[in-house]
This record gives structure tokens, sequence and C-alpha cells, in this order.
């Protein structure tokens, strides 16, 4: 069995000892014999059906409890989205930015570190998912774990200039540019989709492997397509993508948590359950001197609650986190379909087709029926009908309708908000950082890891 070194990765058998051990997700024979995380041998893991079965839950629980919390926490503190309140250096060099963020700052590494611990499984999924028999399962865990590290690779390129493309057992892994990583990521992607023949995953297999019915992996696999076109300029790609990922409008796509064995909803834990590490900015985060959200936008009351409280660090005015991170074990959207209009109306309005971006941007201004409950409720845009003006409100409307979900670094620096001085102030920066250090660990093992970007 591949074992990952310490460049930045964990041994692989160490991640399988939680996961290979959920006798409720999955009937692995002899799971006592896993308790030692040295003792899964590559015959029970990686040529058995229940053995890829059981590394595709790990890796889907690795990524909705570890990654995507580390990519929602860095994201929000470096976007003014989140604001510290309980004194943790770490979360507040975030927040400070520029030189303050450290390369052994540990909320940042673990986006790097949980991501290659996605990759790896998925790779190992990758390479031995031949030994499974069953046509219909072998091409679900094929796309599954297309989809896992197609999203892993997605989400390093919005923090990373550069980042090796696959998990090296030397340690030693070559470092592509965060536009080859998106471009890696959208072949992944079509390979999924291709897995799949144009049919989504069972639901036994949605149930048993990707933890609810609530997963449509087809879909999934479109608006991350739809994503990472967007990122990559791929216009047209990317509104092709964002139309088959609403080809069923009412069909959500969620990663699904409980309140014991370490699967709790992650960004409860650390904006909502007290003592709350992060609260919301007050008005989405937006300089209010810039832009006040309407008081008649119903995603007002959907995210925010009223809290009289300032951040520590920032000195910002804060809120009570609601959206999907008020219960432990709310349910957290894969993708949510606001952004798929978005990304269309963006998409247009960049080709300067301005009325289809318009028409787009409506469908998220307007919206009543979203199936999560994330309704603005507003009236159609009357703005002008200009380029420049267009896309400014398409960044507003990302800005809210994609609250703390992890976007919103990538869109600061798309959307050309104002870089951070150096060292940034609070008074006038949209970000604090462009793009994060590498962790000490990967470049004092990796030589071939790059320079640290200056901010």
């Amino acid at each position: 069995m591949k074992r990952f070194s310490h460049s930045g990765r964990v041994c692989l058998a160490s991640l399988l000892a939680v996961p290979l051990c959920l006798a409720a997700l999955v009937a692995l024979p002899g799971c006592d014999s896993f308790d030692n995380p040295n003792a899964a041998s590559s015959d029970q893991v990686l040529t058995t059906t229940e053995g890829l079965r059981a590394l595709a839950i790990g890796m889907r629980r690795e990524y909705a409890v570890e990654a995507l919390s580390s990519v929602v926490r860095v994201s929000g503190l470096a976007s003014r989205e989140f604001g510290v309140v309980v004194g943790f250096t770490n979360p507040q060099d975030i927040e400070r930015g520029g030189p303050a963020v450290l390369p052994d700052n540990g909320i940042v590494n673990g986006v790097w570190l949980n991501h290659y611990q996605v990759i790896g499984m998925a790779e190992q999924i990758i390479d031995n998912v031949g030994n499974v028999p069953d046509p219909a399962t072998r091409s679900a865990l094929r796309a599954t774990a297309h989809f896992f590290k197609a999203a892993s690779l997605g989400n390093l390129a919005m923090f990373y200039e550069a980042f090796p493309l696959t998990v090296d057992e030397a340690g030693k892994a070559p470092f592509a540019s965060r536009t080859e990583g998106l471009q890696e990521a959208v072949r992944l992607l079509e390979e999924g989709i291709a897995a799949l023949g144009g049919q989504d995953v069972s639901d036994g297999f949605k149930s048993r492997v990707l933890g609810s019915t609530r997963f449509n992996l087809l879909q999934s696999q479109y608006a991350y397509l739809a994503r990472y076109h967007t990122m990559l300029g791929n216009h047209q790609q990317a509104i092709q993508a964002a139309n088959n990922a609403l080809a069923n409008p009412a069909s959500v796509s969620v990663f699904v948590y409980d309140n014991g064995n370490g699967n709790e909803n992650p960004l409860y834990v650390q904006t909502t359950q007290l003592p709350a590490t992060l609260r919301p900015l007050d008005n989405f985060g937006f300089d209010p001197t810039e832009f006040t959200v309407p008081a008649a936008d119903g995603r007002k009351a959907f995210f925010l609650a009223p809290l009289d409280a300032i951040g520590e660090t920032s000195r910002l005015p804060v809120e009570t986190m609601l959206g999907f991170y008020d219960t432990v074990n709310e349910a957290i959207p894969v993708y949510l379909p606001g952004e798929m209009y978005l990304i269309i109306a963006e998409a247009n309005a960049r080709l300067n087709q301005i009325p289809a971006a318009i028409t787009a941007l409506n469908q998220v201004r307007t919206k009543a029926n979203d199936p999560f409950g994330v309704n603005a409720g507003l009236a159609p845009y009357s703005g002008p009908q200009t380029q420049a003006a267009v896309l400014e409100e398409i960044y507003r409307q990302r800005r809210i309708e994609l609250f703390v979900t992890g976007l919103a670094l990538e869109d600061s620096r798309r959307f050309g908000r104002p870089a951070p001085p150096n060292p940034p102030s609070f008074a006038s920066f949209a970000r604090t950082r462009n793009f994060f250090p590498y962790p000490d660990n990967e470049r004092a093992n990796n030589p071939n890891t790059p320079a640290d970007p200056a901010i």
C-alpha cells in the first residue's frame, strides 16, 4: 500500500483507522483488525469492494469535516467575512494578514494537509477501482474519487500560487501553477462525468458512501466544472456546465453531519457553539461606506442574527451565525443553485452579453423558491447596463448569496477588489492576503517548494 510522506501528507493507514471501523456505515469483515492503523493491508482495503467503499467514505468525511472547514475559515478570515472573537493567535494572524501569516499557521496549513489527505485517498481509489467487479459500483467509486480530487485541487488553487497535482511517495512532488491545477480539476471532473454515463449514482450508493440520498453526484460534478471554468476564464464552458448543473433546479446536494463520532458540522463548532471562535461580520463584511445590504434582502435574516459585539482583532461589529452553521447537525450544501445563476451572469457579462447577464443576475435577486431557503426577494436589477456596473452587482450578489462558503477570497481577486497594503489596515482592505505561504513542513521536506508570495 502506498504511504504518504511527511512533506505535507500523512500515512494513508492512519486515515483509514477511523472510517474503516464505522460499522454503521460499512460491513467490513474483520473490522476489529483495523484498530491498529498499520494493520490495514492492501488486500483488505484496496482489492475488495467493501474496502474501497470504506476508503471512499473516509475520503468524503475528511473533505466534509476537515478540508471544507479549513477553506471556509481561511477564506472568511482573509476576506472580511469573519471576525475573531476569542483571542487565538492563528485566526488572528489570518485576519491581520500580510506578514502576520507565517508558514507554521495551523489553520492555513490545514488547507494544505487536509486536501492532500483527500487527494491521496482519491488516488488510491482511482488506482485500484478495477478490483471492483460490479460495473455500476466501479463507475460510482471512480466518479466519486474524481470529484473529491478535483474539488481538493480547485480549493488549493484558491489559496496557493502553485502546488503538486498528486501525492508523491518520496515527498518530492513537482509543483504546478494554479492554472495547471485548475485545468487538472476540469479534466478530472470531465472524466468523472463520463464515468457516470449521464446518470446519477444509485440511492443505495448515496446512502452508503456519500452519506445521504440528498447528494446528486452528477449535478455536483457539473457545478464544480462551472466553478473552475469560471476561475480559468472559460466563459462559454462555464455557462454550459452551470446550465447542466441546473437541469433539475429542485435537486440539492449536501454534506450531512450528526452530533457525535467527530462528524459534527465543523463550522457550527467554530462559529456558533459557545465559546465561538469566529463570528460573521456585520453587513456581510461590506464596508458600509461602500455598500449596505438592503433591509429587505431576505438573506440577511437567513444568514445573520443581531448581536451587540465586536471582533477582538478587527474591532468591527459581528453578528450571530445562522444559515448552514447554526446547529450541530446542520447539512452544508455541496454547492448552491444561486452560484450557478451567478456564474452564468458573470460569464455573459465578461463576454459583454449584458442583457443575458442581467437576466441570470435577476434569477438571484428575485429568487423566492430556493431549495435551501436562500431567497433575496429583491426587485430586478435597475442599475446601469454597462459591463463594469453589472460585474459590480454580480460581485455584490456573490458576496451575499455565497456568504461564508469559502469562495470570497477567490472572488475578491477575480473581481479586482483592492489588494491588501503591506502591512494591511482594516480601514482599507478587501482581503488580507493574495495567496498564502507554503507550510514549513513542505518546505523542509520538498526541495521543489517555491518561494512564498510577498502577500
